[in-house]
């Protein structure tokens, strides 16, 4: 009886093993996984700030070694071009905020102008999207 309790002891505990073996494989494969994703991101990251060089590095970039990007980067990059290049991108979402509002109030405009109107000299109604549609159209003339 003693030698059944230990090939009972023995079959648990070789079955433990497997279920380890599995559980270490399910391990190393999330692992795996984990690390293809941070490497995706990174290689992601890169290209993009890569990008930005070449676009900051104008129509020099293709002729601009690897090797040669740091010497540029001291070269032409300063605290100056940086706080013009931060005032400029500040610019660009101020336009944009405009642009925006501007659209929108001429939506607005293009919407509710159908429903106004003009009586013309000969008594005919004109719609103000129409009447300034003839006034722009005789100013491009």
């Amino acid at each position: 009886m003693e030698n059944s309790g230990i090939e009972k002891s023995e079959s648990k505990l070789a079955k433990l093993e497997e279920k380890k073996a599995a559980l270490n494989a399910k391990i190393k494969l999330e692992r795996n996984k984990l690390n293809a994703k941070k490497r995706k991101e990174r290689t992601k990251r890169l290209i993009e700030k890569g990008a930005i060089l070449e676009k900051l590095q104008g129509n020099e970039a293709a002729s601009i070694t690897p090797d040669q990007t740091l010497e540029w980067l001291k070269n032409n990059i300063n605290t100056d071009s940086i706080t013009t290049l931060k005032k400029r991108e500040n610019q660009m979402k101020r336009l944009r905020i405009q642009l925006q509002s501007i659209q929108s109030e001429l939506e607005f405009f293009k919407t509710t102008g159908q429903s106004w109107s003009f009586t013309n000299d000969d008594g005919s109604k004109t719609t103000v999207t129409e009447r300034i549609m003839e006034l722009r159209n005789s100013n491009e003339r």
